[in-house]
């Protein structure tokens, strides 16, 4: 009945952005408007909408303690390959982490935002099929 449709990033240039992604998370252009790019990545329904701005804005909140968090994260099959891929580029923020069940590392765009990348293990709560369990549970 619902799901997310889009997630929006302020970007400074959105055309450095979109080579960015897609080519370190190769994601495909599918449209274009006013001052912004529509993206996908190669599985998922959620899009990614590019939108140009005059400064650049911060990607992050903290929570009540003061931990700074990302609004979204982007999940990887094989963290570990993307981890020796994105070391390679240059562009790891955080060490791999593992906090069993779930393995992350950060890395930066063009604009210095952190992207989270996550691996969740299948006995994870939060791992995709558990969740289809839960929502096709919820849909009976």
């Amino acid at each position: 009945m619902f799901r997310i449709g889009s997630i929006f990033i302020p970007v400074s240039d959105v055309e450095q952005s979109l080579n960015w992604y897609t080519t370190y998370f190769h994601a495909q252009e599918i449209g274009r408007w006013e001052g912004g790019i529509g993206i996908c990545l190669p599985d998922g329904s959620t899009q990614l909408g590019l939108i140009q701005t005059t400064s650049t804005q911060p990607a992050t909140f903290k929570d009540a303690s003061g931990q700074a968090h990302v609004y979204f994260n982007i999940i990887c099959e094989d963290i570990q390959l993307a981890y020796q891929s994105f070391e390679q580029a240059g562009l790891i923020a955080t060490p791999l982490h593992d906090f069993g069940g779930m393995s992350c590392f950060d890395v930066r765009d063009p604009d210095g935002h952190t992207i989270s990348l996550i691996s969740e293990e299948l006995t994870s709560p939060f791992h995709r099929d558990r969740v289809k369990d839960l929502q096709t549970k919820g849909n009976n």
